[in-house]
């Protein structure tokens, strides 16, 4: 007899039954619901801590403090030649001055921290910037005190940089705090200009992506996203004003609004830091070369009719024919003509100032250059806009330990016309001496307001300010360094920034005349004469640096290697962190033939600083001629990396690779 057998369900029915999973309590799957959330937050942090420990532990990037723990002497500080990456590609990214700070400050001194960009540090020549000669006043007026004056200046930054600078600050005892920025707003790091950065973000973005690369997995990150959208100017090297050339600002555009309230809230922090800490703020404006200085980029409003475009071009040369033949009323005439039809191309606004001045209108003038500055498309001057801020930023705390200092308006005074130029400025807002010494004059007068009465107390006989030829003297300037910083500005005015100005000819003919006129400063005599001045400088303050430095070059110019060996020695004793010393003393050894003390002075300053693009060009061009090919195109590669303007290392890499084959 067969067994009954259950009948079996129909196998897509096992399937389906199969597939389904076990069902779960309430209570169960709320837990598990709570439970994924809650991992995820103690997991994605912790993983996270793990690559920024391993990042670390692995030496990968860079400290993102301004200052840092000095490397041979311990309890003091020294700028930090990596600071400006966070902001800039290392590329492109200029270094601080070097300095050495304690923390702690020293007994009956009264320390001045100044906050700016290029023109603050002092450029073309920062042994002779306006914190420098500022000093200077104020040890002589004050003798009994000592002033330090602590200059975080340097170039291509601006707000976005000086904000994290002026944040560590607040912790270095500072008394007063002098800001003197703005030149950089558009064209700097979170500007308009895609050089440093691809766009002008709302402030939080941009505080929230410093704020990661202070850690070395923010660090990685950027560096990863660099690699994939690394700019031309990035691959390039640092290239001057020139890497903004193509990059043209209008001044209706509408992003320049973002840029002026990012500017107002950095000031305003920098100014609540200071106060916060309890240093006393002296805010100034920024004053530029109106009258020598032509917009470097003009363009028209964007509406204008072809047709109308036909009529300005016309009218506007029939302008530049008449100014050039001295009849300036009539250009002044046939220049206002094109502004009726187009009054925005700045470069009418410089020719219509020029004009004016010429027929002894200076209010006009004044008018005009300053239009023509703030219509300039290539943004390289604080405009009227930036000013306004200044002077609103300082006016709202007025009372409260904040005050102005108007150096737009103190150059206009300073100036018989009322419109500032070469006898104030190198180019568009550099200072020559003279300008240096003014604004450190301006500055002086305000900090004595500012100072407490057991300093202002104690003044010296006599107590006026030093003079101008007496501040050069006791910072070593002489007509040998004025030749010096003129062969500078010479090489920096073949640019294409530069000639495309429309008064270029005349400024080269304007300087070829000075250094005609300083030929002789050049002659063995007179370089000898200027190591004279150095020295007697250095008699004054024998423990300085700067003047080290600026006599160990003067010796090197009249030919004096070994004299110049020994001054480079005296920097290193100052400022043993800073690898310029060894560099330069081995560019010596190599001109007296000693390459095995070159060969040392290269890998001192390769110790001091890897990144150090020229000790790695020295040192490869060295085992090139050396026959040592290997460590040639090491450092040879490693120099090009870092700086890839470095040429000559260019140049070998290839032939040493055409070797090889």
């Amino acid at each position: 007899m067969k067994k009954s057998r259950k009948s079996s369900p129909p196998p897509h029915e096992v399937r389906a039954n199969s597939d389904k999973a076990p069902s779960l309590s309430p209570d169960t799957a709320r837990r598990r619901r709570w439970w994924f959330p809650f991992a995820a937050v103690l997991l994605i942090p912790g993983l996270l801590a793990l690559g920024e420990l391993a990042l670390r532990l692995g030496g990968y990037g860079y400290v993102t403090d301004y200052f840092v723990p000095h490397p041979a002497a311990p309890g003091r500080l020294v700028e930090n030649q990596r600071f400006p990456w966070r902001f800039i590609p290392p590329t492109l990214a200029r270094p601080p001055e070097p300095v050495v700070l304690s923390p702690q400050k020293p007994a009956n001194t009264y320390r001045i921290f100044v906050f700016g960009e290029s023109a603050a540090e002092g450029d073309p020549a920062p042994p002779f910037g306006f914190a420098r000669i500022l000093e200077v006043l104020l040890r002589a007026r004050y003798p009994d005190t000592r002033f330090e004056v602590v200059n975080t200046a340097f170039t291509a930054i601006n707000s976005h940089v000086i904000l994290p600078i002026a944040r560590q600050c607040a912790d270095l005892q500072g008394d007063l705090w002098l800001v003197y920025m703005g030149n950089n707003e558009v064209i700097g790091p979170y500007g308009l200009a895609p050089v440093f950065s691809r766009w002008a973000p709302p402030l939080p973005v941009i505080r929230a992506s410093l704020a990661l690369k202070t850690m070395r997995l923010g660090q990685w990150c950027a560096a990863r996203l660099e690699s994939l959208r690394r700019s031309e100017a990035a691959a390039r090297g640092w290239g001057g004003m020139t890497m903004f050339l193509n990059h043209q600002v209008s001044p209706d555009d509408p992003r320049l609004a973002v840029v002026y309230a990012n500017f107002e809230r950095n000031l305003a922090d920098i100014v609540r830091l200071g106060r916060g800490a309890g240093a006393l703020i002296v805010l100034s404006t920024v004053a530029s070369n109106l009258r020598d200085c032509a917009p470097f980029g003009s363009l028209h409003r964007a509406d204008l009719l072809p047709e109308q475009l036909t009529a300005w071009n016309a009218l506007y040369q029939d302008g530049v024919a008449a100014e050039a033949r001295g009849d300036f009323r009539e250009a002044l005439r046939v220049y206002e003509q094109a502004a009726g039809v187009d009054d925005r191309f700045a470069d009418l606004h410089f020719r219509r100032g020029r004009c004016a001045l010429a027929l002894g209108q200076a209010r006009e003038a004044r008018e005009h250059f300053e239009r023509a500055r703030d219509l300039d498309t290539l943004r390289f001057r604080a405009d009227t806009r930036l000013n306004e801020i200044i002077r609103h930023t300082a006016r709202s705390s007025a009372g409260k330990g904040v005050e102005l200092l108007d150096a737009e308006r103190v150059f206009a005074e300073a100036t018989p016309d009322g419109v500032p130029g070469e006898e104030w400025f190198y180019e568009h807002v550099h200072f020559n001496f003279a300008g240096n010494y003014r604004l450190a004059r301006a500055f002086a007068e305000v900090v004595t307001r500012l100072l407490p009465s057991a300093i202002t107390a104690r003044t010296a006989a006599g107590a006026g300010w030093l003079s101008e030829a007496e501040c050069a003297r006791r910072l070593g300037y002489s007509p040998g360094q004025e030749r010096d910083i003129c062969e500078v500005m010479r090489r920096r005015f073949e640019e294409p920034i530069y000639r495309r100005q429309l008064d270029d000819s005349e400024r080269l003919k304007r300087l070829a005349r000075r250094l005609e006129e300083l030929r002789g400063e050049a002659k063995p005599g007179a370089r000898q004469q200027a190591a004279r001045i150095v020295r007697e400088a250095l008699s004054g303050t024998p423990d300085d640096p700067v003047l080290h430095e600026l006599l160990a070059r003067t010796l090197l110019a009249a030919g004096q290697l070994e004299p110049a060996l020994a001054q480079w020695r005296e920097v290193a004793a100052r400022l043993p962190h800073d690898p310029t010393a060894s560099f330069e003393s081995a560019q010596i050894w190599l001109q007296l033939g000693k390459t095995a003390e070159a060969e040392a002075a290269f890998r001192r300053a390769l110790g001091l600083n890897p990144d150090h693009a020229r000790s790695h060009e020295g040192l490869g061009l060295l085992y090139a001629r050396q026959s040592r090919a290997t460590e040639a195109i090491r450092h040879l590669r490693a120099a090009v990396r870092l700086d890839p303007t470095r040429s000559q290392a260019a140049q070998e890499l290839a032939r040493l690779a055409g070797d090889s084959r």
